[in-house]
């Protein structure tokens, strides 16, 4: 599965954004090859819809779910009607964590 994790920077160790759409970076998880890559968040500047226009992004990368701290209501009609997966950490986690708990099917 195609994985999408929100990051402030573009490293494993950095933490999850808080902020879906405005994020620098998203770490590009797949589950099934256990490989990631990051690319930059092409629309964190956007005046406005930036959370629509990044979900609409990676909705159209195939990814099938998001890791993020948050998700305003908009992004998250976009995610539900594309059958893409929100799951917002309970506490800061670092990518390299929600890597580790995907692998081990402890976030769901």
């Amino acid at each position: 599965m195609k994985i999408a994790i929100a990051s402030g920077e573009n490293h494993i160790k950095s933490n999850v954004d808080p902020h879906f759409g405005r994020c620098d970076w998203y770490c590009l998880y797949d589950s099934v090859t256990n490989t990631h890559s990051f690319i930059e968040n092409p629309v964190r500047y956007n005046q406005e819809m930036a959370g629509c226009d990044a979900a609409r992004f990676l909705i159209d990368s195939g990814i099938k779910m998001v890791v993020a701290g948050r998700f305003g209501s908009k992004v998250i009609d976009m995610f539900k009607t594309g059958n893409v997966q929100m799951i917002i950490p309970q506490s800061d986690m670092s990518v390299a964590r929600i890597m580790e708990m995907l692998k081990q099917k402890e976030v769901h």
